[in-house]
């Protein structure tokens, strides 16, 4: 979305806090959102900044952003868990505060959750306008998949909007399943559906990039996964899911499911 123009806006709520790690380093940031003493222009950072703008260079100054494509990140760490001892409804409150302040500022916002349901994901669930489902391919991905669904209908939140599948090796039919069976239950989101029919391929160069702390599309810009990223990631645009996406010239060769892929 950033490569297109847009402002994002990343808040991480996973206490592991790799996300952060991975594109502007751990702090206790989120932990001061959900409990108090949060400063946007001290705990908001430069993750992906625009052409001659590097993420090194600090904080922000304000809250709003330059009108270029740029990717804002509150960061977490493991400070992060004193925050589950707070109600849901507190939480929530405190992330729909912060959404209001960045209107005007941020094209959409988007919360890493963490991997397990409790107080930090329903606070999420409940502040958001829906949810976006990333499925790794192995043993249980769908079985994960419909306690997500379940889980959202239970507390009465956002709903998910889209699902994609992740970590996919195409030259494995089990794994190519689990994208086949994403569309066989949500159905077709190009159809009024909520599955993705593109699907993200595995590839050393995610880990590569992670342990280079540096994003994918600049790490390896010509990498399988961020090919297939920017194809889910158009997708979703053409479906009204996000705001803005890849142009279709930028795309070559995502992995799809009416095509027969290798890594």
């Amino acid at each position: 979305m950033a490569l297109a123009g847009a402002n994002v806006l990343l808040v991480d709520l996973d206490p592991q806090g790799t996300g952060s790690a991975w594109l502007a380093g751990r702090s206790e940031s989120a932990t001061k959102l959900l409990t108090g003493g949060f400063d946007p222009g001290e705990d908001i950072d430069v993750a992906i900044g625009p052409p001659g703008l590097d993420s090194d260079q600090g904080t922000l100054d304000v809250l709003r952003p330059e009108d270029v494509g740029r990717v804002d990140m509150v960061t977490a760490n493991r400070s992060l868990e004193d925050a589950t001892e707070r109600r849901t409804s507190d939480l929530s409150q405190r992330l729909e505060k912060l959404w209001r302040g960045a209107e005007g500022g941020y094209d959409i916002a988007v919360v890493d959750t963490p991997p397990q349901a409790g107080s930090l994901v329903t606070a999420s669930f409940l502040s958001t306008a829906g949810v976006l489902v990333p499925v790794a391919a192995g043993r249980g991905a769908v079985d994960g998949l419909q306690h997500v669904l379940q889980y959202t209908r239970r507390i009465g939140g956002a709903e998910v909007r889209a699902a994609f599948a992740c970590n996919v090796d195409a030259r494995t039919y089990l794994d190519k399943q689990v994208a086949e069976k994403l569309v066989d239950q949500l159905g077709q989101i190009s159809e009024g559906g909520r599955a993705c029919q593109h699907y993200v391929r595995s590839t050393v160069s995610v880990r590569e990039a992670e342990a280079a702390s540096e994003p994918l599309g600049t790490y390896a810009g010509n990498s399988t996964a961020w090919i297939d990223y920017m194809a889910i990631a158009r997708e979703l645009h053409m479906s009204g899911v996000i705001p803005v996406g890849p142009s279709k010239e930028r795309i070559q060769n995502p992995a799809r499911l009416d095509q027969d892929e290798t890594t």
